[in-house]
């Protein structure tokens, strides 16, 4: 005769997650019912405003992975009701400044103000102890929020000139005819503007982003590791950035104007992209074993 076990699930199984989950959500259902009708039409806005440009291309990748992360995280198994007050008084400025983004549709203000609306209902429904899994997610799903153009453009001035100079004078001492003024580079008989698409500025933030994402999962239990190869990004970013000018100044010199714009534009810009992440997964398989032999000593 042949016995037939049961075997039982194990803790955590998919089974414990989707039984826990479905009583939260039977039990908070009309708030997530409202949370929809705000999350939606942002979220909208953001796909057709924001991700469709190249400085928000990161952002589907960003929203689908924060919610993995959610997912991962189990915030409902720890949850907790808190007293609605003090906290939960923020959401009448944060609803205010929703209402302000959407009537002036001004994408950062709703946006961020949303963001505020959803961290304090959690914080109210689910707790502390919830929110302390979720710390990680909440702080990455910012990513998503672009900044508007023109503080981009202050602040990655510098950025900008520093890498055309560079780029100016490393190529100045191969003999090329080459010279800049500001962000504008002569050389033949053209001129190049570095604007902030082109020097790859906008991908600056994208790359952090999934650098950022790898860093957590990578190293999450390594808190002064992964502050190191977090700090070591930017440098990364900026470095792949500069080879991308050099690359189009090149293409431009020795092909032609066209030949450096249009569809070879977006693949350099891609491969510049792939190229930095790649140089970060490099730096981590270097500095890893040696931070980790030098910690042991």
């Amino acid at each position: 005769m042949i016995r037939v076990e049961a075997r039982p699930q194990p803790s955590g199984s998919w089974t414990d997650v989707g039984s826990g989950l479905a009583r939260w959500t039977a039990r908070w259902w009309p708030l997530l019912i409202g949370l929809a009708c705000l999350i939606l039409p942002t979220v909208s806005r953001l796909a057709t405003v924001s991700w469709s440009t190249e400085q928000g291309a990161h952002g589907p990748i960003i929203f689908i992975s924060a919610l993995w992360l959610i997912w991962r995280a189990r915030p409902w198994e720890v949850s907790k009701r808190q007293s609605f007050l003090p906290v939960g008084l923020l959401l009448v400025p944060a609803l205010l400044l929703y209402s302000v983004g959407r009537i002036t549709s001004i994408l950062a203000i709703e946006a961020l103000s949303l963001y505020t609306v959803i961290v304090v209902l959690l914080w109210t429904y689910l707790g502390k102890e919830a929110l302390k899994r979720l710390w990680f997610p909440l702080v990455y799903l910012l990513f998503i929020i672009t900044p508007p153009e023109n503080w981009v453009f202050v602040a990655t001035r510098p950025i900008k000139d520093l890498i055309s100079d560079a780029s100016v004078n490393l190529l100045a001492a191969f003999g090329l005819p080459i010279g800049s003024t500001g962000t504008v580079i002569q050389i033949g008989g053209y001129q190049l503007l570095v604007a902030t698409a082109c020097s790859g500025i906008n991908s600056l933030i994208g790359i952090c982003a999934l650098g950022v994402f790898y860093v957590y999962l990578r190293h999450g239990n390594a808190p002064r590791y992964a502050i190191l190869l977090i700090s070591l990004m930017i440098p990364l970013a900026i470095a792949a950035n500069f080879l991308r000018i050099i690359i189009l100044v090149l293409m431009t010199y020795y092909i032609s104007e066209e030949a450096a714009q249009g569809l070879a534009h977006e693949l350099v810009g891609m491969g510049m992209f792939i190229l930095a992440l790649l140089m970060l997964l490099g730096l981590d398989a270097v500095l890893h074993p040696i931070v980790s032999r030098w910690g042991r000593k």
